[in-house]
């Protein structure tokens, strides 16, 4: 099985610092998933997937994209 790495989760916090987003507010399972994925669940939390079939670096460029589409305020500081 493929685990998220420390390192990969401290790039992931600090993109989503970058949206200043609430760190609390953020999960980030240690498995990988086939394709991954970014999910605004209901308890105003944000389920961020890794993928394991693809590279991590092109797959954060993907993130940051994806986040700057997304209606955040309820996960904000």
């Amino acid at each position: 099985m493929a685990a998220v790495r420390p390192e990969q989760i401290m790039k992931i916090l600090e993109l989503t610092d970058a949206f200043n987003l609430h760190r609390e507010a953020i999960v980030v399972p240690l498995s990988m998933e086939d394709e991954g994925g970014i999910i605004l669940l209901p308890e105003q939390r944000l389920r961020i997937t890794v993928p394991k079939n693809k590279p991590f670096e092109e797959w954060l460029a993907e993130l940051r994209v994806k986040l700057g589409e997304m209606d955040l305020s309820v996960v904000r500081h």
